[in-house]
């Protein structure tokens, strides 16, 4: 599963940031068995709570010769879409450590290790959404949605589609009401970190660009894969250098074809505003059969050196 040997690392760790303190009164107790082993449990959620925070482990190579990378995960998932693919090979994330680069992966509000709060009154009080495998199977483009019975791809899908149901337990339970949450949290990470590149993948593009236009100081480069909910207004654009990436069967899929005007729009602004930018249209560069999941696709490894590359030429 690793053919480049094992990694070497001088630190790794956790933390989390952003979120504030709340504190809940008025709320009605409730009694529960925790465990046959102990006594009946008075639930009292009158109290203080820390809510709306962000999880981000960090992973800090023995040798550091590059910026500091930090991933940021799309809607519905988490940062372990960085880590293994869902046929067992090497994410991003150890493709940057051995680029030399320090690595931060960001489960955001709600998501993953950085928990949510059930209590009324609170961001996501809103019922959750969970993506369902034939939802994953259309709106990550693997495929048509007749195929997804037989596991029928795209002719050159590039994704390990006998793997598909990997993908579909990293599904999690998501918000509709906290992407200004998200948004403060990656923005504060930044100003954490330092001078960093931040990597983000369909919302958290737009996440991680809303935070960029705050931070424009503490990242040096913004590289966003097939991202929504850019910046609409031009005087908000992030300034630092910008590449989106987009894979391949766009023009089978009408959100995406959509999605692709904006993203040009969007860097036509940027051209505008003399902000350095570049589009990386992969079936174009010669590297077709990517699907939405550009991190998971089976030339996975050969995306991130290239957009590595580009990082080494735009940040330093």
């Amino acid at each position: 599963m690793n053919p480049t040997g094992p990694l070497s690392l001088s630190a790794l760790g956790s933390f989390t940031i952003g979120g504030r303190r709340v504190q809940v009164d008025g709320q009605p107790t409730r009694v529960v068995a925790i465990s046959r082993d102990l006594p009946e449990y008075l639930v009292d959620p009158n109290g203080t709570y820390r809510i709306e925070h962000a999880y981000v482990q960090y992973f800090l190579p023995a040798e550091q010769r590059r910026l500091p990378v930090v991933l940021v995960h799309g809607g519905g998932l988490t940062g372990s879409c960085w880590e293994t693919t869902p046929d067992g090979r090497d994410g991003w994330l150890q493709h940057f450590l051995r680029d030399g680069r320090p690595v931060y992966v960001v489960d955001n509000v709600e998501r993953g290790r950085a928990g949510w709060c059930p209590l009324p009154g609170m961001a996501n009080e809103e019922r959750p959404i969970l993506r369902t495998e034939e939802e994953a199977w259309e709106i990550f483009r693997i495929g048509p949605p007749d195929g997804y019975a037989k596991l029928d791809p795209f002719a050159g899908c590039l994704f390990p589609v006998e793997h598909l149901s990997e993908l579909s337990r990293q599904q999690v339970p998501r918000w509709t009401t906290t992407t200004s949450l998200s948004v403060v949290a990656i923005a504060a990470l930044a100003a954490k970190v330092g001078p960093c590149v931040v990597i983000a993948h369909s919302q958290g593009g737009g996440i991680a660009a809303q935070a960029a236009a705050e931070r424009s100081t503490d990242i040096a480069a913004l590289v966003l894969l097939e991202p929504h909910g850019l910046p609409a207004q031009s005087d908000r654009l992030p300034t630092m250098p910008q590449l989106i990436v987009a894979g391949d069967f766009i023009d089978l899929s009408p959100p995406y074809q959509s999605l692709r005007r904006r993203w040009l729009e969007y860097l036509d602004a940027a051209a505008d505003g003399g902000i350095i930018h570049e589009y990386f249209d992969l079936p174009a560069m010669g590297h077709p059969g990517n699907s939405h999941m550009i991190m998971m696709d089976s030339n996975s490894e050969g995306v991130a050196s290239l957009v590595g590359e580009w990082i080494d030429e735009v940040a330093s």
